[in-house]
């Protein structure tokens, strides 16, 4: 279980700060659905330890997040930095990471087969050889083939082709552990069945709610009563609600649209 509590980041050359009072349990699968720039990177990165916190805590299982560095099978994450520390081999990348966190290497062989990287690409390139998507799918399935209990993975279907994605999806679907996973993309939510998902819009958090409630839900403009989830957005308020109010969900494809929905909606 992964825990944020009244988590606060702010960057010197940055005003507000960039998460605000997040307060959140991640005990289960989950979705951090939100658009580019709105803070989810930012928070993966301060549950992971990338991130200096300003305040609050963030919790792993009830240990404080800067006390499970040296422990291992507790926590797996998708980005570059954190797993590109040798310039070896991508077919070694994935040996050595197998063996330092008592993983599986042939999991994240078979994810790469079944997303087109071949064999000869995994023994002949190192991470920065890779394109922008064989990177992203290298990093997601070497997170993956650790078999940590709880798994971060920051924008995995980004750069990769509809084909690719769905591949993608049956995968963390199967997975036995936590899977916590960021996007801006809408689809996702048809395909996530028993999924938690939260919301994030300039830096804080809202939810979570499951995703079945917003199968059939729509963005409206104001602050409904009933509303399964309140936010706001550019200081206006925003509900998802059930019923015939407002715009689906689901037709928005990004959530980067939210913003143009609200200019639309203003002038009508």
């Amino acid at each position: 279980m992964i825990i944020a509590e009244n988590l606060e980041v702010s960057y010197r050359h940055s005003q507000e700060p960039v998460l605000k009072n997040v307060n959140a349990t991640f005990d289960s699968k989950s979705l951090v659905l939100g658009p580019n720039g709105s803070g989810k990177t930012t928070l993966f990165r301060a549950v992971c330890g990338l991130t200096n916190i300003t305040s609050g805590r963030i919790l792993i299982d009830d240990l404080d997040v800067e006390e499970i560095y040296a422990k291992t099978g507790v926590l797996a994450v998708n980005f570059p930095e954190v797993l590109s520390l040798l310039s070896i081999k991508v077919h070694d990348l994935i040996e050595l990471y197998a063996d330092l966190t008592d993983g599986d290497s042939s999991i994240a062989y078979k994810i790469l087969t079944d997303l087109g990287l071949t064999d000869k690409i995994l023994r002949s390139k190192r991470l920065r050889e890779l394109s922008a998507g064989q990177l992203k799918a290298v990093c997601t399935a070497i997170a993956l083939s650790m078999k940590a209990k709880h798994v971060l993975l920051d924008e995995p279907f980004e750069q990769l082709d509809p084909a690719r994605k769905h591949v993608l999806i049956k995968y963390l679907a199967s997975y036995d552990g936590i899977i916590i996973l960021n996007t801006h993309e809408t689809w996702l939510l048809r395909k996530l069945i028993g999924w938690n998902v939260f919301f994030m819009f300039e830096g804080a958090l809202y939810g979570s709610v499951h995703v079945e409630d917003l199968l059939k839900a729509r963005i409206s403009l104001k602050d409904e009563p009933k509303a399964l989830i309140r936010m706001k957005v550019s200081g206006r308020p925003i509900s998802l609600v059930k019923g015939r109010k407002g715009k689906p969900i689901l037709s928005l494809e990004s959530l980067d649209k939210v913003y143009e929905l609200a200019l639309e909606m203003e002038k009508t």
